[in-house]
């Protein structure tokens, strides 16, 4: 069966195309045809496809079919857009299950690979869907670090019921850096949405298994910004009803850092991570636990 592509992204991005970057836009790298395997790539908040697509270009290359989603309100053209104050965690459940529907066009076996709160929506659509083979998620936002993890409703509730700020990431330079892509500045309503989607998923997770056929987390030992012990407490859920498939990856050997996937980062983490990511992608998922070293 042929593919069209451009119909793929048309459909992903049809809501927004008016508004979006020539480099923010959804991407599919084809082959012509299904493929045994496609790969789903993921981006964080605020970011965009871009941040995916030198590592899309070697999947490719390995055989694989690759569909780079973008997220709802991301990969505006106006890098200062007030878009992501109506995000929400329905709007990107919805979206996932879009994505899914498109990836299964693309190939038989669906890996979904994705970073942040690309990571926390590929494991909901890994719990619930079992079209999904593989997920690996990297760094998933299920809570803000140093926050306490049973904190995440009364926090999720404060942040929708102030008023919403928009904060640079870096309040230093205010956009002027690199990368040429994506927001400068997130939202306190976004992270509201983030803390919904993990809440979801932590819910889902109590009730039983999750679909996908195999799932694994990396979780950064140097992780700057998302609550590890979130993420310890979702394999420990998971496992508690029957989640043998669930695998927990730790990442060592970084700087303190929790944008590893980004190539375009001064001294960007990704270049010593992203060789790591191809591996796991490269290997059959693992059957227990590891230490990824990323001083090896």
């Amino acid at each position: 069966m042929s593919i069209d592509a451009s119909a793929l992204v048309a459909a992903l991005d049809a809501t927004e195309d008016h508004l979006l970057g020539d480099e923010m836009r959804s991407v599919v790298l084809d082959h012509g045809a299904r493929t045994a395997r496609v790969t789903v790539l993921l981006h964080g908040l605020t970011a965009s496809p871009r941040t995916w697509r030198e590592f899309a270009r070697v999947r490719h290359a390995r055989g694989e079919n690759v569909l780079i989603p973008r997220l709802p309100r991301h990969g505006h053209a106006d890098r200062m857009s007030e878009a992501l104050v109506g995000l929400t965690a329905a709007e990107l459940t919805a979206h996932g299950a879009r994505v899914l529907d498109a990836a299964a066009q693309l190939g038989e076996e669906i890996v979904l690979v994705g970073h942040s709160l690309g990571a926390a929506l590929a494991l909901h659509l890994a719990h619930r869907d079992p079209r999904v083979f593989r997920a690996v998620a990297v760094a998933p936002f299920l809570g803000i670090k140093r926050l306490p993890r049973d904190w995440n409703a009364w926090a999720r509730g404060l942040l929708e019921k102030t008023p919403n700020r928009f904060l640079y990431w870096n309040p230093i330079d205010k956009g002027r850096g690199v990368p040429q892509h994506g927001y400068h500045r997130y939202t306190t309503r976004s992270l509201a949405a983030c803390l919904e989607l993990a809440e979801l998923l932590r819910r889902d997770a109590r009730t039983g298994p999750p679909q996908a056929r195999h799932i694994e987390i990396v979780r950064n030992a140097s992780e700057s910004s998302v609550n590890n012990h979130a993420i310890d407490d979702l394999v420990a859920l998971w496992r508690a009803v029957g989640g043998a498939n669930v695998r927990l990856h730790r990442l060592v050997g970084l700087r303190s850092s929790h944008d590893i996937v980004e190539p375009e980062r001064r001294q960007a983490p990704a270049a010593r991570f992203l060789p790591l990511l191809h591996a796991i992608l490269d290997d059959p998922p693992r059957e227990r636990d590891a230490v990824i070293d990323a001083r090896e």
